[in-house]
């Protein structure tokens, strides 16, 4: 008989994605909760069980880091709280609140599966090298091993894409594309940095680069697959303005004739060409651009390859079984990602690891008994 190993997990964060990892990691019998890092005196002290709406664990969150890190754990899933999801590498960055709370626990000698974007790579922050260095070194101090991984980014944007890619003798170029209702996303402050009920005049510096922190990293990850130097990365930027004044589901209101819809683009340079082509199309309610392409009506994400032979898939989101909502599962899918790869993070050699270090892995923790 094979006896299965059993994990101890720590959940640090119980936001929107960590609330369903919290779950993830309850249902299965291999992985086991030893602790749950919270940022609210609302949710300090309750039972991990009862925020995750469940019976209670016997495991008790808590705003007290340290006590975190003087846990037994194989992994911790980190999910902090990154409003401004800024470039963590420019000085006085707030992004760099979260750099600062996971080099300790490396250090501890915990592992750490991350959703946070802009970890998903290095080669696009401003002084990346130096985070990836700087992530190493605590990982060679502690023995262990961090990987940032997503939906998008994480999974479509790089994983998927360059799974795809190796069926193609010949590639011109991939694309990758998300069309998703952002309506109900859960932190407006986050909405309002990217520009959505803004005018377009007002749209701030920082939405430019929190699109090149969080998501040029998969055009370098692309890249690293398929052998390629990315020269430059372009970003192009459109927009909706919204024809009534509305409040979304999350409570932000858009005024009429301020944005409602933002498309953009990045493109990886390689030689002169746009060979890497990350795409979004994303609005605050179905009524929001309704000429810009879609996938279906609830939305979903698309990889196209042009080359020989050509390859395209669709992959809708909001199918019956699911939450409802294209923008739901995706998050769900974030939290599902990251629970699943703590099996090949934990088995790792230590070190900064990005999505071409780890072997491929699957729903490690998704078959319950």
């Amino acid at each position: 008989m094979t006896v299965r190993r059993v994990t101890r997990v720590i959940q640090w964060g119980t936001g929107a994605v960590g609330l369903h990892a919290l779950n993830f990691v309850l249902d299965h019998s291999e992985l086991e909760l030893v602790g749950v890092k919270c940022h609210t005196d609302g949710k300090a002290g309750k039972d991990a069980g009862e925020i995750a709406g469940r019976a209670p664990v016997g495991v008790l969150a808590t705003k007290d880091s340290e006590a975190l890190l003087s846990l037994e754990a194989d992994c911790v899933l980190f999910m902090p709280r990154d409003v401004t999801q800024l470039d963590p590498t420019v000085p006085d960055s707030p992004g760099r609140e979260w750099v600062d709370a996971v080099i300790p626990i490396l250090t501890s000698g915990k592992n750490v599966v991350s959703s946070v974007a802009s970890g998903m790579h290095w080669a696009q922050l401003a002084h990346g090298a130096q985070l990836r260095d700087e992530l190493a070194e605590a990982c060679e101090k502690g023995s262990s091993s961090i990987y940032f991984t997503g939906i998008d980014p994480g999974f479509v944007t790089d994983a998927l894409a360059i799974t795809m890619s190796s069926v193609a003798g010949r590639i011109e170029q991939v694309r990758t594309w998300e069309f998703i209702d952002y309506s109900n996303y859960p932190v407006p402050e986050v909405m309002l940095g990217m520009g959505y009920g803004r005018l377009p005049e007002d749209i701030p510096r920082t939405a430019a680069a929190v699109l090149r922190a969080g998501w040029g990293g998969a055009i370098y990850s692309m890249a690293d697959a398929l052998g390629a130097v990315v020269e430059e990365v372009v970003l192009d930027v459109d927009h909706f303005l919204s024809p009534r004044t509305v409040t979304v589901a999350s409570g932000l209101e858009i005024k009429e004739g301020r944005i409602g819809a933002l498309r953009w683009s990045l493109t990886g340079m390689v030689a002169g060409k746009p060979r890497l082509v990350i795409n979004h199309v994303n609005r605050m309610g179905p009524e929001m651009a309704p000429d810009w392409p879609n996938l279906g009506t609830q939305g979903g994400y698309r990889i196209e390859i042009d080359g020989f032979p050509p390859y395209r898939g669709d992959f809708p989101l909001a199918t019956p079984g699911g939450t409802g909502y294209s923008l739901d599962d995706a998050v769900v899918m974030t939290a599902a990602r990251c629970v699943n790869a703590i099996d090949a993070v934990v088995r790792a050699t230590p070190g900064y690891k990005t999505v071409n270090d780890l072997p491929a892995f699957g729903a490690r923790y998704g078959l319950l008994s």
